[in-house]
């Protein structure tokens, strides 16, 4: 099965295996780099000093946003005269709506 690969072949898949795995691993170097950045400059390491923390379900707006009603479905018809209505957006159950969470290692430094 492998005997026809060349070197340029093998050296093309190592490399789309280096960034493969960079761009996985971007999100967690990217938080450990601003993590330790905050900590040299004396601020909070989990919020830089915000007080606050984005929900991660909601990604912070509040909001989640309903099922894609309005894209037609292969082979559907669609009726030009009906309305199409943007879909339902219903408030975040984890954050309760406000899309933020007070950070619970200043609120442990201050003491509330």
């Amino acid at each position: 099965m492998f005997e026809h690969i060349t070197s340029s072949e093998i050296a093309g898949y190592a490399v789309g295996a280096v960034l493969l795995s960079a761009t996985v691993s971007a999100v967690k170097i990217d938080s450990f780099i601003a993590s330790s950045q905050r900590s040299s400059l004396g601020m909070c390491r989990k919020c830089g000093d915000l007080k606050l923390i984005a929900c991660s379900k909601c990604k912070g707006f509040g909001l989640l946003k309903g099922p894609l009603d309005f894209v037609p479905v292969i082979g559907e018809k669609i009726d030009r005269r009906a309305k199409i209505r943007a879909p339902a957006a219903g408030s975040c159950s984890n954050c309760g709506g406000k899309g933020h969470f007070p950070c619970p290692e200043c609120s442990l430094l201050s003491g509330d």
